[in-house]
């Protein structure tokens, strides 16, 4: 794009500190029928959809604007021509897509494409031969290798940013990142929760059990108690919560992104959130603390449920030794 990197003086600064990522308070205590939702590449994404790149930015003063503001809508956005808002009320020119969001775009779309190799490789790995399961065995690691690669790079656009010593560093493009990153999975909390309440007739009860950075997970115990009776086997309930994951809440939440989308003025709406985990059972006991009892993982139904563990001890160096 012609640009060249102006010269920056280096301010080191010990004391700054960046805004970071949303994490809610989870609800505490055992819960059934969790099911939980991934945001795609978040911060890449947000820095395609509100075009954040360094000359992009307009300098002048920023916008009286949060991330609860902007939640509730309480923000006048109508004067937004060809500029577009992150909650940290910094704004960015429309005209042109900048570099940084092109160089992601560009990087995510060459990772879908190895990914994409990598999987149909595996897939053939199957049913070929000894003499193929070679050649593919080599195709797969350098698929995984490239697929790699990209996924590193596009992860630490953000932390580049958000370094004192990059060409780059801006607080307010690593901001305006974290900050839209708050907004937006507080946003698909607010979307699902009006959604599940709509459809089970409850007012006001919170159907997001914990929520961190750009995962959701949520509670449909309410809604498979209200479809089947007790003794209805569990993989019937796991195909029923599959298929409303899949033909109902996304679509909402899609719905709901581009309602955001359209209220921030965004240079393109690239928030997609899908289905991850589905698990009969799952304790929350804090922030960043649970256990679950998986049964079906992005569409892999397992032969076994297995157990996914986030910041619980299974075991102390206090606990005595069995006798």
């Amino acid at each position: 794009q012609n640009i060249q990197t102006p010269p920056q003086k280096l301010k080191v600064d010990k004391m700054n500190r960046i805004v970071g990522a949303y994490v809610k308070e989870p609800l505490v205590g055992k819960h059934d029928w969790v099911v939980s939702f991934d945001l795609n590449s978040l911060y890449p994404h947000l820095i395609m959809q509100y075009n954040i790149s360094p000359e992009k930015m307009i300098k002048a003063d920023k916008l009286d604007v949060s991330v609860k503001t902007l939640l509730n809508k309480d923000c006048d956005l109508s004067e937004l021509k060809n500029t577009t808002v992150t909650p940290n009320g910094a704004t960015f020119r429309k005209d042109k897509q900048g570099f940084l969001p092109e160089l992601m775009e560009k990087f995510y779309d060459e990772r879908r494409t190895w990914k994409k190799k990598m999987i149909e490789y595996q897939v053939e790995y199957q049913r070929a031969d000894k003499e193929r399961r070679a050649e593919l065995d080599t195709l797969i690691k350098r698929a995984n290798n490239n697929q790699m690669v990209r996924k590193i790079a596009l992860n630490s656009a953000y932390g580049a940013l958000a370094n004192q010593y990059f060409a780059f560093y801006s607080t307010d493009l690593a901001e305006a990142i974290t900050t839209s990153g708050q907004l937006v999975i507080q946003w698909a909390e607010k979307t699902i929760n009006k959604y599940l309440n709509q459809i089970l007739q409850t007012e006001d009860k919170d159907y997001v059990i914990a929520m961190d950075t750009d995962s959701l997970y949520i509670t449909l115990d309410d809604l498979v108690k209200q479809v089947f009776p007790e003794d209805t086997p569990k993989n019937k309930i796991i195909d029923f919560i599959n298929t409303i994951s899949e033909d109902k809440i996304e679509g909402v939440l899609a719905d709901g992104f581009k309602e955001l989308a359209e209220y921030t003025n965004a240079f393109q709406d690239r928030m997609q959130m899908g289905r991850e985990i589905i698990a009969d059972r799952g304790i929350w006991t804090a922030k960043k603390r649970y256990i679950l009892n998986v049964h079906d993982n992005e569409g892999v139904r397992l032969a076994e449920p297995k157990l996914k563990m986030m910041g619980i001890e299974t075991a102390k160096s206090s606990t005595p030794q069995w006798v």
